[in-house]
């Protein structure tokens, strides 16, 4: 297969790998689309040690099952992959399980590839009408969604009533935004010194956007969440 393989400090090979086999409980995933996270940025600028190259980076993905009776489905990926079996799995922190690995680290292979493999607990099946572009927004959504989930249960107020504003238009801080909105907020700020993120936040939904230190920034204790 072919993959984009990161071989050092701001260097990138694209050529072929092997492709990769799919363990018992586990699914051969055909790669349609993946996303370019952060850590994936970290990691090609040589700041991230827990990406040592060569390495496939890579971890916001979806695409369709190649292996098995599910075989044709198409599927999103969570790449957080847990034992199942500790005590924090059991008890439902399986994001603090002490043997978790993500695709994208040691040992476990990215998605900038053509084929990636993933426990079958790990995939997620999505809607016929739904991109593979947009399905790949999933796991970096999920942490907005959660971020502000959790925001929203310990608000006093009503959430139509509240001000609220995020810190940050990069991908996490603009998916908080539209998840408050999704949420019901009519109140929404985001903060962001870049000019061209304003920008696309400001298109993006009804989300006011303000430079830092400007006139629209919120005054102190106006806050809500």
């Amino acid at each position: 297969m072919k993959a984009l393989i990161y071989t050092g400090p701001q260097a990138l090979t694209y050529g072929d790998a092997p492709v990769p086999v799919a363990e018992p409980g586990e699914l051969l995933i055909k790669v349609a689309a993946v996303g370019i996270c952060g850590s994936d940025m970290h990691a090609y600028h040589g700041h991230d040690e827990r990406r040592p190259p060569p390495l496939v980076l890579g971890h916001e993905a979806a695409g369709v099952i190649a292996n098995g009776p599910r075989r044709g489905e198409r599927v999103t990926v969570n790449p957080l992959v847990t034992c199942g079996r500790c005590e924090a799995c059991i008890d439902g922190s399986s994001h603090l399980c002490l043997h978790r690995q993500i695709i994208s680290m040691p040992p476990c292979p990215g998605a900038f590839a053509e084929y990636v493999t993933i426990p079958e607990r790990n995939v997620l099946p999505i809607p016929d009408d739904m991109t593979f572009a947009v399905a790949a927004l999933a796991e970096p959504l999920a942490v907005a969604w959660h971020a502000v989930r959790i925001g929203v249960e310990a608000l006093h107020r009503p959430l139509p009533t509240a001000v609220c504003c995020v810190l940050g238009g990069g991908a996490i801080g603009l998916g908080a935004a539209l998840v408050l909105d999704r949420f019901g907020a009519h109140d929404i700020r985001l903060g962001e010194p870049n000019p061209q993120r304003r920008a696309t936040a400001a298109a993006a939904g009804p989300i006011s956007a303000y430079a830092p230190g400007s006139a629209g920034e919120p005054p102190p204790g106006s806050v809500d969440l």
